[in-house]
C-alpha cells in the first residue's frame, strides 16, 4: 500500500494508502482550538485485531472517527452505536460503473450507506485512491463518479455526507519553491473538473503528505530536523521571501499556489495520510520510535496551533496520521510495516497521550514478521461491488459542474501490441522489463490491493512465492488482473508497466507460478 510524496528540494517519493479516522488528540501542551487530527486504520495484517476489538479500542481513546477502504460489512457493524463516525473508501475498481451508471451509484449509496445509517454514522465518502497517478485509465472517469455518488446521497436527504478522493504529491509537475508549484498539465483537464467539483460542493482537497519519504530518499538535501518540525535553518521562496521552517508547511503551500493558479482560492487542503515509521530496514536511519513520537507530537501542536502556513496564515487545517496499527503484511521496505501508532496486540508504540482508560494488556505479543522485499499484498482484496436493482425512481441529477467532463467510460492507456510468438490464442500480461521498480512496485500494490487481484499465493512460504523477484511477482498479479477482469490491452496497462505477450510466461520468464499446480488457474485459455 504504497503512498507518494513530494520532496520540498525538487524530489518526490511514493507509497501507498489506507484508511482514516478523524478526532482530536489529547495533546500535552497543545489543545484543539485548530483544525482536527486523525489516524489512519489500515487492515494489511495476519494478526490485527477484529473489528469489534477495533471498535473497543477507539472508545478507549480520545479517537471518534474512522476513515476505511471500502463499505466491509464487519466493519460497519462493529462501529453501529459507538458515536464513532466513518469516512468510508470506494475501491477504485468501483470508479468505471458509477461514472457511467447513476443507477449503480444510487444503489451503491443505498445498500452499503444508507442501509446502516443512523445506527453507523458515516460523515464522509472517499472516492477511490490516488487514481491519477495510480490508476491513470480511469482519471476521465473520477469526477463523473464522485459527481453520481454526490447526486445519490441528494436524492436519499445525505448531502451532509462529504465527498472526495485522495491524491499524493505526484499530481504536482513543480513544488520547489512553493510559489511555483504547478499541477502536471497531463492531468490539468481532469483536475480543473475536480476543482470544479470540489468547490461547488464545499469540499476539501485530500493529499497525502509524508516528509519521511522526503528526508529518506534525499537526506543530503533535506535535513532532518526541517522533516520532524525541529528547530532548523528552513528555507526561503526566492518569489515571495516567505520563510518556511518545516517541510509540511512548504508541501502544504505548493498545494495552494497549484490551485491557484487554476483559479481556486478558497479550497482548504485536507492532510488525508501523513506518518513517521517507528522501524524499518537497517538502511531506514531515521526510522525509529523517537523520531516518530517527536514528528506526531509535533504535528499535533502544529494543528491545534491554527496557525496555518506562511502563504495562508491563521487557516485551520486537518490532518491524518497514518496509522492505528503496524501492519505486518504491507508490502515495500521495512518502515511500511511500522506506522502504527498501536501494535497488533493493542498495545501503544510510543505515547502521544490519546489513550484515555487503560486498555487489557494482550496475553501474548504476535511473532516479528521479518521485512522480505519485495514483498507482494496479501491482505484478501475488497469485494467486487454488487449492485441491488436500481430504485424505482431517480429524481435528476441536482449538481451541474462549470466543467463537463466525460462521462461515457474511456480507456486512455496506449496500445501495446502483444510480444510474437508462442501460442496464438492465449495471452498474458506480465511486467514489462527495464521499468523502474518504484513504478512496477506501485502497479503489483494496486492490482493486488484495489485491483482484487488474488495474490495469496505469492507470499512467504506460499506455492507460488518463488521465484521471488519483483518482475515474478508483479506479473503474476498482473496477469490475474488482466484475466479477471476481460483481458482488455487496458487491463495490462499499470502505468506504462504492464505488456500483454502470447508467449507462456511460465517459459519466457520462467515462472512457475503460470503453470504449475496450485496456481494453474492463472493460465487462460483465449
Amino acid at each position: 500500500m504504497k503512498r507518494m510524496v513530494m520532496v520540498a528540494m525538487h524530489r518526490m517519493s511514493c507509497i501507498k494508502l489506507a484508511v482514516v479516522l478523524l478526532a482530536c488528540f489529547s495533546v500535552p501542551q497543545a489543545d484543539c482550538t485548530g483544525g482536527s487530527v486523525g489516524v489512519n486504520y489500515g487492515t494489511l495484517g495476519n494478526n490485527l485485531p477484529t473489528p469489534s476489538q477495533v471498535a473497543q479500542l477507539l472508545l478507549s481513546t480520545s479517537l471518534r472517527n474512522v476513515k476505511i477502504y471500502n463499505a466491509d460489512k464487519a466493519i460497519m457493524e462493529a462501529f453501529a452505536n459507538t458515536n464513532i463516525r466513518l469516512v468510508v473508501g470506494i475501491g477504485t475498481e468501483s470508479i468505471p460503473l458509477l461514472a457511467s451508471s447513476p443507477a449503480a451509484a444510487q444503489s451503491w449509496v443505498q445498500s452499503n450507506i444508507a442501509a446502516h445509517m443512523p445506527a453507523t454514522q458515516v460523515t464522509a465518502l472517499a472516492v477511490g485512491n490516488e487514481v491519477f497517478t495510480t490508476s491513470p485509465q480511469m482519471s476521465s472517469q473520477l469526477v463523473p463518479a464522485m459527481m453520481n455518488i454526490h447526486t445519490a446521497l441528494v436524492n436519499l436527504k445525505l448531502d451532509t455526507i462529504k465527498v472526495g478522493t485522495p491524491h499524493n504529491l505526484q499530481v504536482l509537475q513543480k513544488s520547489f519553491p512553493p510559489s511555483s508549484g504547478t499541477f502536471r498539465a497531463n492531468i490539468s483537464n481532469e483536475l480543473k473538473s475536480l476543482l470544479a467539483f470540489l468547490s461547488t460542493t464545499n469540499n476539501p482537497i485530500m493529499i497525502n503528505f509524508y516528509p519521511y519519504f522526503a528526508y529518506r530518499d534525499d537526506p543530503k538535501n533535506v535535513s532532518l530536523n526541517y522533516a520532524l518540525f525541529q528547530p532548523d535553518t528552513g528555507v526561503t521562496d526566492v518569489n515571495t521571501g516567505l520563510h518556511y521552517d518545516n517541510m509540511l508547511d512548504a508541501q502544504l503551500d505548493a498545494v495552494y499556489s497549484a490551485m491557484e493558479r487554476f483559479g481556486y482560492h478558497n479550497i482548504p487542503v485536507l492532510i488525508s495520510e501523513t506518518g513517521w515509521p517507528s522501524s524499518g530496514d537497517p538502511t531506514e536511519i531515521a526510522a525509529s520510535a523517537t523520531n516518530a513520537q517527536i514528528y506526531n507530537q509535533n504535528l499535533l501542536k502544529y494543528i491545534a496551533s491554527n496557525k496555518g502556513t506562511p502563504l495562508r496564515p491563521s487557516s485551520s487545517v486537518d490532518a491524518y496520521i497514518f496509522a492505528l496499527f503496524n501492519e505486518n503484511m504491507k508490502p515495500g521496505p521495512g518502515s511500511e510495516r511500522f506506522f502504527g501508532l498501536f501494535n497488533a496486540d493493542k498495545s501503544l508504540v510510543y505515547n502521544l497521550g490519546i489513550v484515555t482508560n487503560t486498555y487489557p494488556p494482550a496475553t501474548a505479543t504476535p511473532p516479528y514478521v521479518s521485512p522480505i522485499s519485495p514483498t507482494p499484498v496479501l491482505y484478501p482484496p475488497p469485494p467486487t461491488p454488487v449492485f441491488p436493482p436500481p430504485l424505482p425512481s431517480i429524481p435528476p441529477p441536482v449538481y451541474s459542474p462549470p466543467v463537463s467532463p466525460v462521462v461515457t467510460p474511456v480507456h486512455p492507456a496506449p496500445y501495446t501490441a502483444p510480444a510474437q510468438g508462442g501460442n496464438p490464442g492465449k495471452t498474458w500480461c506480465v511486467a514489462k522489463p527495464g521499468s523502474s521498480e518504484r513504478d512496477v512496485a506501485n502497479a503489483l500494490n494496486f492490482a493486488c490491493g484495489e485491483g482484487g487481484a488474488d495474490c495469496g499465493t505469492i507470499q512467504p512460504g506460499g506455492p507460488c512465492y518463488n521465484p521471488n523477484t519483483l518482475l515474478s511477482h508483479a506479473s503474476f498479479a498482473f496477469n490475474v488482473y488482466y484475466q479477471k477482469m476481460g483481458r482488455n490491452y487496458w487491463n495490462c496497462y499499470f502505468g506504462g508497466t504492464g505488456v500483454i505477450t502470447i508467449t507462456d510466461p511460465s517459459t519466457s520468464l520462467k515462472i512457475r507460478t503460470f503453470r504449475q499446480f496450485p496456481c494453474e488457474e492463472v493460465d487462460i485459455v483465449g
